[in-house]
């Protein structure tokens, strides 16, 4: 009955969650990209549900699976419009969802990896979901990327965060070089990532980073 509840809490969120995405897109000036990040920053706290209902079990991985797959025919066909960029060909959403099977597939295997899934999954909603509305604010580009120093700087914020928030929860025993390492790591992880590619390099090695150092 409890993982029953927790595959029932987790689909039921995510749900709701980009339904209200698609109420923004439809009764708001936001067309696109507020509903898209209103989807990417609040998906990514299904974590908190999975990973107190299913802990380090195989059902960890089924929930973002499914995803993958409906991520991959919405991203073809456009079956979630409030989660794609109609003008740009960039599966961002896919590599969303193939981050969270990734790192619940390594916490299934390495039990005590779940508080660096969380750490990667939320740096990756929390930091790249609202960067570029920071970005859009404060708009001086790192050189002749497209990449700005606002951006780059709320993601690494953001890792430092969520990184003491973790430590001090599950007593990971965080340095002050830990947490540098970390920071820097989320900014270059960040920056490295084009096309969506960070929603692959940000979360899965930034978990990864900080899980080995």
């Amino acid at each position: 009955m409890h993982t029953l509840l927790g595959y029932i809490l987790t689909y039921s969120y995510i749900i709701f969650v980009i339904f209200i995405a698609s109420l923004i897109q439809k009764y708001s000036n936001f067309k696109e990209e507020i509903p898209r990040k209103f989807i990417h920053v609040f998906v990514g706290f299904s974590w908190f549900i999975m990973a107190y209902f299913f802990k380090s079990t195989i059902h960890l991985i089924i929930v973002p699976a499914t995803f993958l797959i409906i991520n991959y025919l919405s991203f073809t066909t456009h079956l979630i419009k409030p989660m794609e960029r109609l003008k740009s060909n960039t599966p961002g959403t896919v590599y969303y969802a193939f981050s969270f099977t990734v790192l619940a597939l390594l916490t299934y295997i390495h039990h005590d990896f779940m508080p660096f899934y969380g750490l990667g999954v939320l740096t990756m909603a929390i930091g790249d979901g609202l960067s570029p509305i920071i970005s859009s604010k404060f708009k001086k580009r790192i050189g002749q990327t497209y990449k700005t120093y606002a951006g780059t700087i709320w993601i690494m914020l953001s890792a430092l965060i969520i990184a003491i928030l973790f430590n001090n929860y599950f007593n990971l025993n965080f340095t002050i070089l830990k947490y540098i390492i970390i920071v820097i790591s989320s900014g270059i992880l960040e920056f490295v990532g084009n096309k969506g590619q960070d929603n692959l390099t940000l979360p899965i090695l930034l978990a990864i980073i900080a899980y080995t150092i």
